[in-house]
């Protein structure tokens, strides 16, 4: 009698953890790795006048045997998006502006894709992390905007 009460009390919380872990966005397991691409940009800009341009990302998330990993909760930012009060950085989830941080999914292949549009020329400089979170994985990008020397178009 008292085997069994021990043999339950260690299955029930595992099988509670694999439901739930099946069950969709979820965190990245332990020891998984997410992967930003592109993992940096460099723009330099010129221009006297601004422009705004647009980079589209791949995030990427696999398992410690890099199995890709469907269904995992992504938490995305970077500090110089909206709500920033210097709006440079512009967020999007599919083609609808979103504030940082936003939520995202992988899909069954373990990536997600999104859209991030900046400003650039008009004589800015700046440089900032797009962030990518999800339990204790965590993995940045690299955003550096510079002016170089002024020309007019």
């Amino acid at each position: 009698m008292r085997m069994r009460h021990f043999k339950f009390k260690y299955v029930l919380p595992l099988i509670a953890i694999l439901f739930l872990w099946s069950c969709g966005d979820i965190s990245a397991p332990p020891d998984s790795t997410i992967t930003i691409n592109p993992s940096s940009l460099n723009i330099e800009n010129s221009l006297l006048t601004t422009e705004t341009s647009t980079q589209y990302y791949t995030v990427s998330v696999v398992d410690k045997d890099g199995n890709p990993i469907a269904d995992v909760k992504l938490s995305i930012s970077s500090i110089w998006a909206s709500p920033s009060p210097y709006n440079l950085v512009q967020l999007y989830k599919g083609d609808t502006p979103v504030d940082s941080p936003f939520d995202a999914t992988t899909d069954e292949f373990g990536a997600y894709k999104f859209r991030l549009d900046f400003i650039s020329g008009g004589g800015y400089e700046y440089t900032g992390d797009l962030e990518v979170r999800s339990g204790a994985a965590f993995a940045a990008s690299t955003l550096d905007v510079t002016a170089g020397t002024a020309t007019t178009p």
